[in-house]
């Protein structure tokens, strides 16, 4: 009986984070604005150069691509409840897209842990998201009252929608500070490297999708090109700090916080800045 109690207790001795650990990841992220560049309206030539106002995705999209002068059908003044096609503009670069910013997003992932001893840890995180990127832009619509020469607008705002996946590979190390067997305050860091792919760019004027993901380039022989720079590695850096809890001898919970600095190479101006996740990892100790 001696020998059953010794051998029960340790069982479920505490082990804190020695071993290999695998378990899932849960949260939110709060992404930078500075990669939102790419969905501005403008584009990119096939070279990688940000083309002008006059060439730009946008103004080729809807004021080209919607002129009867041209040979196209204007599906965009029936949308603003306008007869003629000169009764509506998209004429400047004022009009262009404005307030881009990504909405918080979820953060999935899959996490491995192997404990050097109670409280250290090599880490490997591998966490997914799909970003939505959301923004306005304006086309005025024209009441002349009878007067050709009084060009009265009313200017209309309308949204500029991405849709963007992204990968997070991160590799670092874990300590846990305190000796309490159930709860204790966790840091880590390490190294990140990111893919980013751009998936759907489309601007919206009511019941009208305009689709900007594809660049038409008649000049240089090009259509419906996909624009290579959509998709793009990057690399960094990321910390984190949270609670450690031991559920049981088998499970753990982790609360954390976990900002990164990185950079987002999604387009010729890549951009680096830093990005938020708070979220709850669970691992399974074998």
């Amino acid at each position: 009986m001696a020998q059953d109690e010794s051998e029960g207790t340790e069982e479920i001795s505490y082990k804190g984070a020695e071993g290999f650990h695998l378990g899932f990841y849960i949260g939110g992220l709060w992404a930078n604005k500075n990669s939102t560049n790419i969905y501005d309206g403008y584009g990119y030539d096939p070279y990688g150069n940000k083309v002008d106002f006059v060439h730009s995705y946008m103004y080729r999209k809807i004021f080209f691509e919607n002129n009867p002068n041209y040979g196209y059908t204007d599906y965009i003044g029936p949308e603003l409840g306008v007869i003629n096609y000169d009764d509506w503009k998209f004429d400047t670069s004022d009009y262009m897209p404005t307030n881009l910013k990504y909405q918080t997003s979820y953060l999935l992932g899959i996490a491995l842990n192997y404990g050097f001893d109670k409280k250290q840890s090599l880490i490997f995180n591998f966490n997914f998201t799909q970003l939505k990127m959301l923004g306005n832009f304006t086309i005025a619509t024209i009441n002349t009252s009878g007067n050709p020469f009084n060009d009265l607008r009313t200017y209309h705002q309308f949204a500029i929608t991405g849709i963007e996946q992204r990968l997070f590979f991160q590799l670092g190390y874990s300590r846990i500070l305190g000796n309490n067997e159930k709860a204790n305050f966790i840091i880590e860091g390490g190294l990140s490297v990111n893919f980013a792919s751009v998936k759907e760019h489309d601007a919206h004027i009511n019941s009208l999708n305009i689709d900007l993901t594809y660049f038409e380039d008649n000049l240089h022989g090009l259509s419906n090109t996909f624009y290579t720079h959509y998709n793009g590695w990057g690399f960094g850096g990321f910390a984190g700090i949270g609670i450690n809890l031991t559920m049981s001898p088998k499970y753990t919970l982790q609360l954390l916080y976990t900002p990164s600095y990185e950079k987002i190479n999604n387009g010729p101006e890549p951009s680096t800045g830093m990005q938020n996740a708070v979220g709850i990892r669970a691992y399974y100790n074998f």
